[in-house]
């Protein structure tokens, strides 16, 4: 007696399924930011934001035949430790693509090991200028630049605030010194004085400086570099009594800096590419699916992480066609070849842009970008004082 045929459509259809299984092509996207130490909130949140992203997308890619993996690496802020991610990395032939670093000293560490086999990589948070003058191909960042937050810094200083002078301190960091080094300048062009410059990275430091903005009587300081030593120096700078204006970079752009503030964050100023999350086009969709993954709010640089992994992961999936593997090189020319609409998550169902629409220039600046001016207030919450759209091309 002959089997029916219904006993051998299941296992053809076993078979078929195994068949695309074998031919699903396996890549991985990795992040690159300080997950422990004094840094790690920012540094989680950017994870957490590219693993959104990864995770509302790994259907569509599995329809497409390809499997994606999601790889955190823990650089702890440190260059030093920048350099042996950046050769494991190397070494993982699946990963296509990386989002990070967080800050500009590690990205140019990954910047110099990535260049050779043009690793595509994209900065959700890395805003030292130097960073796009190195011709590499395979860099990209979504956020402003440096020279932006300075040419704002140094016009709100000028004009609204109309400082008499200004001291300028920096946290020794990549990018903290760019900042600040460019704020000068533009307060030169202002013709307002600077009342001193020093670098700070230690209470020690931070206690010697108060003394000298103490006995100076600027009435601003501004502060160049990250929330963890910004925060104390606030905080020790009110308990000494001064009550100079303080104003900074985006480094302050952190619940971690309110932390570590105190009562200090109070009528704190910072420029800062980020912003508050509510001042982003989709941020209702957005902040409503952080908080149903993490228990807990998002902050900007989760959103500019989450828009970072979405042009990685569109290259990947261009770059892909069957079960070939793609060289590193193609993927980066595909991230550059990405432009992004701005558009509406209640519009479109291919809404991947939380930021507005995204597109590179050669030197791998997006080109638009928005900056805000922002200030702290009693409640302790970040108030949008200003807000401008800066154009790459006005920034050479």
């Amino acid at each position: 007696m002959k089997r029916p045929h219904r006993l051998i459509i299941p296992a053809a259809l076993s078979l078929l399924v195994a068949l695309s299984a074998a031919q699903a092509v396996s890549v991985s996207i990795a992040t690159v930011s300080p997950l422990t130490g004094d840094q790690s909130p920012t540094g989680i949140d950017l994870r957490r934001g590219v693993e959104l992203a990864v995770n509302a997308r790994i259907a569509e890619l599995k329809t497409a035949g390809i499997d994606l993996t999601l790889i955190p690496f823990d650089d702890q802020a440190s260059a030093t430790r920048g350099e042996q991610i950046a050769k494991t990395i190397l070494a993982t032939k699946s990963i296509l693509g990386v989002v990070g670093a967080n800050n500009s000293s590690v990205t140019n560490v990954l910047g110099e090991a990535f260049a050779a086999e043009k690793l595509a990589f994209i900065s959700p948070n890395s805003t030292n200028d130097a960073l796009s003058t190195h011709n590499w191909s395979n860099f990209n960042r979504v956020v402003s630049p440096n020279a932006a937050q300075v040419v704002a810094a140094a016009n709100y200083i000028a004009e609204t605030l109309r400082s008499t002078s200004v001291y300028v301190v920096s946290d020794n960091t990549a990018y903290g010194n760019g900042l600040t080094r460019g704020l000068i300048e533009g307060l030169k062009a202002a013709k307002i004085p600077v009342a001193g410059y020093v670098g700070v990275s230690t209470p020690a430091q931070i206690a010697s400086v108060i003394k000298k903005i103490k006995a100076s009587g600027t009435p601003l300081v501004y502060f160049g570099g990250t929330d963890d030593v910004g925060g104390q120096f606030v905080r020790d700078l009110r308990a000494a009594g001064v009550t100079a204006q303080f104003m900074g970079g985006d480094g302050l752009d952190s619940p971690s800096f309110i932390q570590r503030a105190g009562r200090g964050t109070v009528g704190v100023l910072y420029t800062s590419v980020n912003g508050p999350v509510n001042t982003f086009s989709n941020y209702l969709d957005f902040t409503g699916k952080f908080r149903a993954a993490y228990k807990t709010e998002p902050s900007g640089v989760a959103v500019y992480a989450y828009d970072a992994a979405n042009v990685m992961i569109s290259a990947l999936k261009s770059s892909i066609t069957g079960a070939t593997l793609p060289s590193r090189a193609v993927v980066s020319a595909a991230v550059r070849k990405i432009d992004l609409p701005a558009c509406f998550a209640s519009d479109k169902a291919d809404c991947l842009t939380i930021t507005g629409a995204l597109a590179f220039t050669s030197s791998g600046e997006r080109v638009r970008s928005r900056l805000l001016i922002m200030k702290y207030d009693e409640m302790y919450q970040a108030k949008m004082i200003k807000i401008q759209t800066v154009n790459a091309a006005d920034l050479k």
